[in-house]
C-alpha cells in the first residue's frame, strides 16, 4: 500500500510540474512565463517604450503588435473573440468604444484612476460612472506665435482673442500672414473648430452634451452648445481673411511659411516647436486658444494614446493584479518618461512631473490649474469637422447655422464601410512559434511581395497584427492586417553583402522605431530565411539562405523594406551604405486589397523564414 501511495505521489508532483504548478493557461510553456499581448497604437512605442516594460517584468512574455490607429480596429478584434490584454489607441473617443463596454475592465475603482485628476477623469467616465479607459501624457496643440517677428514689426504678443486678430491684421497690413494652418488635415478642422470655442465646450451645457454623447445617448450637436462654436469660428475665418487657398493647405506649407518668417502664427503642437524653430535663432513660443477675455485661455491637449484592459484578466485575481501591475508601470513616472522623449508633453495625472523645453515654459501656470482641454475626437468628429470646416472656407456653407445644419445631416449618415469584399479560406495564428515564426505576418509578407514584383522582403512582425482569420471581410477589415501608424513600405537594389549588413543591423538596433526587444518584435523574411541566435543581449544572425542555399552576397536584389521610414530606413539604409531607395505606393494594406480583392485571390501561403538558435 505505501509503494502505491508512493507512486501516486510521484505522480501528482509529475503532473503538477507538467501543468507548471496549476499556472494560467497564457504561460509560455517554453519558459513558464505568463504571456501578455498588448496592441501598441503607433511604432513609436517600440522605441524604448516595449523595452522599458521588457525590462521591468522580467517574468513576462510580451507579446507587441502595432495597432490600426483606431477603435473601430477593436471592434474588428471583438467580432473575432480576439482582444489583447492591454489595449492602446490614439485617435479616442468613448463614443466609439461604447460597443466594447461589456468586454472590458471597469478601472474606476483602481487606484491607477485615483491618480488622475477629476477634471479629466470626467472626460473618460461613462454616464453610469463605468471607467474603461485612461489617458497617458498629452500633447499640446495651440497656436505657435514668432515672437522675434512680433519685436521686429512692433506687434503686441496676443493675450486674449481681440489682440490676437488684432495681431493677425497688423502682421497682413505688413504683407506677412497673421494666421495660417493647414486644412486639408481632418484633425486640424477638428482641433481648430473646438479650439477657438473651449470656454463654450467646458460650459455645464458643455460637458453635460459631451458626456450624453460620448456615452451614445444622444447622436446630434446640440444647438445652445454648438451653435456659438460656428458662430466664433465664422468670426475667425471673415476677421483674418480665411478662404478656398486655406482649405488646400496640406501640412507642410503653414510650416514652411513660418519658417521663411511669411507668417507670424500657425496652429502647432509641442513637437513642432521642437522642430520648426522660425527662421533659425527667431524665439517662439506656444500660446493658447485664445478666449473672449485671458481668463477664457485654453490649450487644446490630446493624449499620447488611452489605456484599457480586457475584462477577461478579472477572471484570475493573480493575473488581474499583473496586467493593472503593468498598466500602472506603463502610466507612472518612468513610464510616462519613456514617452514623453521630446519634453513636449503634459501629464494628466498626480505624481507624474514630466520636463518641458524653455519655449513651453509658458504652460505651467495652465498646467497647475489644469486649464488643459482634452479634444473631443470621435471618429466622425475628424472626418465631418474636415468636411464643414472646408464647406465654411470655401463659401459653400454661408451661415453658422447652415454649419451645424451640415453637420448634424452628416452625422445622420453614418458609416457604410461594412460590405464583404472577400473571402479568407485560411486562418493563420500571429504567435510566434520557434518552428514557425509569424505564420499571419509571413502570410502577409508573402503577399506584398508578390504584389510588389520584389526579389525579397523585410518586415518587424508586429506591423501584422493580430491573426488571420477564416471568413468573410470588408475592405476596412482586411486593411486591419497591416495597416498602422508609421509603417510605410520602400524599395532598394541591394547586394547580398548588404542585405547581410541590413538584417545584422536591424538586429542590434537600440533606441529607435524598429528595435527588436523580443521574441514578438522580430523581423519575417519573405524570398529568403533567416537564421539567428539567442545572446544575452538579444539576437544575432548566423546565416542567410535563398531556398535553404546561402544567399550569394555578391549577388544584386531588388528588395522591400516594411518599417518606419524616417527613423529606421534612413538610418539603416545609411549604415549599409545605400543612398537610394523610394518610397513604394501603394501601401502595404492597398497591396494586400488588391491581391484579395481586385484580383480575387487568397493571401500567399507562410514560409517558415527562421530558425532560432
Amino acid at each position: 500500500m505505501k509503494k502505491i501511495i508512493s507512486l501516486l505521489l510521484a505522480l501528482v508532483m509529475m503532473l503538477t510540474l507538467m501543468t507548471g504548478c496549476g499556472g494560467s493557461d497564457s504561460a509560455d510553456s517554453s519558459g513558464g512565463k505568463e504571456k501578455v499581448k498588448i496592441a501598441l497604437w503607433g511604432n513609436q512605442l517600440l522605441e524604448n517604450y516595449s523595452k522599458y516594460l521588457c525590462d521591468t517584468f522580467p517574468d513576462v512574455d510580451f507579446e507587441f503588435t502595432l495597432a490600426t490607429n483606431s477603435t473601430d480596429y477593436y471592434r474588428f478584434l471583438k467580432d473575432h473573440d480576439d482582444m489583447p490584454d492591454i489595449l492602446t489607441v490614439r485617435r479616442f473617443a468613448l463614443k466609439d468604444v461604447v460597443v466594447l463596454k461589456d468586454e472590458l475592465y471597469d478601472l474606476g475603482d483602481t487606484e491607477l484612476a485615483s491618480t488622475f485628476y477629476d477634471t479629466y477623469l470626467e472626460n473618460y467616465t461613462y454616464d453610469d460612472g463605468t471607467v474603461n479607459w485612461l489617458p497617458a501624457c498629452a500633447e499640446v496643440d495651440s497656436i505657435i506665435i514668432n515672437e522675434t517677428l512680433f519685436k521686429e514689426y512692433n506687434v503686441p504678443i496676443p493675450t486674449d482673442y481681440d489682440s490676437f486678430i488684432a495681431a493677425c491684421k497688423a502682421f497682413e497690413d505688413q504683407g506677412i500672414r497673421g494666421f495660417v494652418s493647414d486644412f486639408s488635415s481632418d484633425f486640424t478642422c477638428m482641433e481648430t473648430l473646438q479650439g477657438f470655442s473651449i470656454a463654450q465646450l467646458l460650459s455645464m451645457e458643455g460637458r453635460e452634451w459631451r458626456q450624453k454623447y460620448e456615452s451614445g445617448a444622444v447622436d446630434q450637436l446640440s444647438k445652445d452648445v454648438w451653435l456659438p462654436v460656428f458662430e466664433n469660428f465664422f468670426d475667425v475665418k471673415e476677421q483674418i481673411g480665411l478662404g478656398k487657398e486655406d482649405a488646400e493647405m496640406i501640412n507642410q506649407e503653414p510650416k514652411d511659411l513660418f519658417s521663411q518668417g511669411k507668417a507670424a502664427m500657425y496652429r502647432g503642437t509641442g513637437a513642432d516647436v521642437i522642430t520648426f524653430k522660425g527662421r533659425g535663432n527667431d524665439s517662439i513660443q506656444l500660446l493658447p486658444y485664445f478666449g473672449a477675455t485671458e481668463n477664457d485661455n485654453w490649450y487644446l491637449t490630446y493624449p499620447a494614446f488611452q489605456i484599457a484592459a480586457n475584462k477577461t484578466a478579472a477572471d484570475d485575481p493573480e493575473r488581474e493584479q499583473l496586467i493593472l501591475d503593468i498598466m500602472e508601470a506603463m502610466m507612472n513616472q518612468e513610464g510616462q518618461t519613456h514617452i514623453a522623449y521630446g519634453k513636449n508633453m503634459v501629464p494628466y495625472n498626480k505624481g507624474v512631473d514630466l520636463e518641458l523645453l524653455p519655449e513651453l515654459e509658458n504652460l505651467k501656470p495652465y498646467i497647475d490649474e489644469n486649464k488643459m482641454y482634452i479634444r473631443l475626437a470621435s471618429n466622425e468628429m475628424f472626418s465631418i469637422s474636415q468636411a464643414v470646416v472646408q464647406q465654411i472656407l470655401t463659401g459653400e456653407v454661408k451661415t453658422p447655422e447652415e454649419a451645424l445644419n451640415s453637420f448634424n445631416e452628416k452625422m445622420k449618415e453614418g458609416d457604410s464601410d461594412d460590405k464583404v469584399v472577400a473571402h479568407i479560406d485560411t486562418a493563420y495564428s500571429n504567435d510566434f512559434t520557434e518552428e514557425h515564426g509569424n505564420q499571419a505576418a509571413s502570410a502577409v509578407c508573402n503577399t506584398i511581395r508578390e504584389e510588389a514584383g520584389t526579389d525579397l522582403l523585410f518586415a518587424q512582425s508586429c506591423y501584422i497584427s493580430n491573426d488571420i482569420y477564416e471568413g468573410d471581410y470588408t475592405e476596412k477589415d482586411l486593411e486591419y492586417l497591416c495597416r498602422n501608424d508609421g509603417g510605410h513600405l520602400a524599395t532598394a537594389e541591394l547586394t547580398g553583402e548588404q542585405v547581410y549588413k541590413l538584417v545584422e543591423s536591424t538586429l542590434s538596433l537600440e533606441g529607435n522605431r524598429g528595435a527588436v526587444c523580443n521574441d514578438s518584435t522580430l523581423y519575417v523574411s519573405s524570398g529568403f530565411e533567416m537564421d539567428i541566435a539567442r545572446t544575452d543581449d538579444g539576437y544575432s544572425l548566423n546565416e542567410l539562405t535563398i531556398n535553404g542555399e546561402p544567399l550569394d552576397k555578391k549577388a544584386t536584389y531588388s528588395m522591400t523594406v516594411y518599417s518606419e521610414l524616417e527613423w529606421y530606413m534612413s538610418e539603416i539604409m545609411k549604415e549599409i551604405g545605400c543612398s537610394d531607395y523610394d518610397k513604394d505606393e501603394p501601401q502595404s494594406y492597398e497591396y494586400v486589397t488588391q491581391h484579395i480583392v481586385e484580383k480575387g485571390g487568397q493571401l500567399e501561403a507562410p514560409t517558415d523564414y527562421i530558425t532560432i538558435k
